[in-house]
This record gives C-alpha cells, sequence and structure tokens, in this order.
C-alpha cells in the first residue's frame, strides 16, 4: 500500500492526474470486458423492449378488431411484419364474435423471450470471460 501511495504522489508531482477504480477485485482489463458487455446487454435489453411494445400493440388491435385500413393499424403492421413473418401461419387465428386471437403473434412473442433469455446467457458467459 505504501508504494502505491508513493506512486501516486510522483505522479500529482508531475502533473499526471491518477484515479483509482474499483474492479471488484477482477484485473482492469476484466473490469473493462464487463463494463462493455454490460452496456451491450442494456442495448439488447432495450431493442427486444421495443420489439415486445411493438408485438403487443399489434396484437392488442388484432384482438379488438381494428379497422385495418387505419393509418396507426397499417404502420405498426409495416415495423412488426418482418419480425411476424416466420411465425404467420403457424396456428390459425381464433375468432369469437368480433374479437380476434392471433396466436402466431402469442409464438412469436413467446419465441423473441425465448430468443432474449439465450442471447443475456451468452453475454453472461462472456462477462465472466
Amino acid at each position: 500500500m505504501r508504494s502505491c501511495q508513493h506512486w501516486h504522489a510522483i505522479c500529482w508531482s508531475l502533473g499526471m492526474q491518477s484515479e483509482l477504480v474499483e474492479t471488484g477485485g477482477l484485473p482492469v482489463h476484466a473490469a473493462g470486458r464487463v463494463a462493455n458487455v454490460a452496456r451491450i446487454g442494456r442495448v439488447v435489453d432495450y431493442l427486444f423492449g421495443v420489439l415486445y411494445s411493438l408485438l403487443l400493440v399489434r396484437f392488442a388491435l388484432e384482438f379488438f378488431g381494428a379497422r385495418t385500413g387505419a393509418g396507426f393499424f397499417q404502420f405498426i403492421r409495416w415495423l412488426t411484419d418482418i419480425f411476424y413473418a416466420p411465425f404467420r401461419g403457424i396456428f390459425a387465428t381464433t375468432t369469437i364474435d368480433t374479437v380476434h386471437f392471433v396466436w402466431p403473434l402469442v409464438v412469436a412473442l413467446l419465441g423473441y423471450m425465448v430468443l432474449h433469455a439465450g442471447i443475456r446467457g451468452l453475454l453472461r458467459l462472456l462477462a465472466r470471460g
């Protein structure tokens, strides 16, 4: 500890500033990797959150029988079609009176949740090194 204080005193006298960084016992390069992976994880979580929200809005519009000609409905369909396409037709849509329960949208949400969990698990493995 004394040599560390001596080193900081030398750096300070030479005009160099130093900063102690808490790494949780990890080497500095590992702590940097953990921070980068955590940042990537937050971006992944945000993007999947946006995807879940859009798919849920589409599900609600379909469920309550929104007019397909409405601009907002067309916009949501345009945004989600690329993510919905792999699941389209996997199950039939259940219709009771005017309510449409679109099973492929439910399966799409579940599929993307599994994908999200897998990516987060992979990121945890990468963070451990």
